[in-house]
């Protein structure tokens, strides 16, 4: 079929977006994505490169809690597949790239496209494009560039692709705008995760922690409480092995490195205030 698939990979997306409006590496409430605007800019672009019609564009992402406001709202856009893969422990995506090399793969052998206009700067990405070329598919690179001009993609996924382009700040800022910091409403964490996602995220951690503390007896509240030490922010291990099963239960998920933190800083808060400080009692 004589069409062009779009590949956009959003994490590239906004952290590059991000760092040549702002100039540093920021999370993604940094910046206001306008997606009807860039997804039309995007489709054009791609359509007068290639001479082709649309077949569609697959939007990638990582998430660490399912879909958010803003993923939902994009799976709603005509003409865009929305692809999740998930975010690890340490904060990074997972299942992403390979879900765009399979695509990208599946549609070349089933001959349901002759061009793909991806979106990215992972060298792991080259294997798809490799594999996509080998069924006659011209792929084309497209970048946005740093704040000095040059590009932040890999050099062997730009010796691969059959052309390469760049967003410059002039394009970039038709669809992008950074956020004024004071303002807080609808902020998104680096994952897109809004702020009803994110409310729920601390009221669960604020259950997980409380949790524990009603298991524990009266004796067992003051021996933690006297374990954690003077001034100490540090749960006892095996406490802490306790604490993040518990943490685990409610989320029903594992917890991402800043959540444990999270969870930890509530537990010692409300353990202090549930059991009096030993020193406190012998003084009295």
């Amino acid at each position: 079929m004589n069409r062009v698939a779009v590949f956009i990979d959003a994490g590239y997306l906004y952290a590059s977006a991000i760092k040549l409006l702002t100039g540093i590496k920021q999370s993604r409430s940094a910046i206001t994505l306008s997606y009807e605007e860039f997804l039309e800019y995007i489709i054009k672009q791609s359509e007068a490169l290639t001479r082709r019609e649309l077949l569609r564009v697959y939007w990638y992402d990582g998430t660490s809690s399912g879909p958010t406001g803003a993923h939902r709202k994009l799976a709603y856009q005509s003409n865009v597949k929305l692809r999740l893969g998930m975010v690890s422990l340490a904060g990074e995506q997972k299942g992403v790239d390979s879900l765009l090399i399979m695509d990208m793969a599946n549609l070349a052998q089933n001959r349901a496209m002759s061009d793909a206009v991806v979106l990215t700067g992972d060298e792991d990405i080259r294997v798809g494009v490799v594999l996509a070329q080998q069924y006659g598919v011209r792929v084309h690179l497209i970048g946005i560039a740093d704040p000095d001009g040059e590009r932040n993609q890999s050099s062997m996924l730009q010796q691969e692709a059959d052309t390469t382009g760049l967003i410059g700040m002039e394009e970039l800022t038709r669809f992008a705008t950074v956020n004024d910091r004071s303002a807080g409403e609808g902020d998104e964490d680096e994952y897109g995760e809004d702020a009803g996602a994110a409310a729920l995220v601390q009221q669960l951690l604020d259950e997980a922690a409380h949790s524990l503390i009603t298991m524990l007896g009266p004796d067992e509240l003051i021996h933690a409480r006297v374990s954690l030490g003077t001034g100490a922010q540090s749960v006892p291990p095996l406490l802490d092995r306790q604490l993040l099963m518990v943490g685990r239960q409610r989320m029903q998920r594992d917890l991402m490195p800043h959540e444990k933190r999270q969870l930890r800083a509530r537990f010692v808060t409300q353990l202090k205030r549930a059991a009096p400080d030993p020193n406190e009692a012998i003084e009295a």
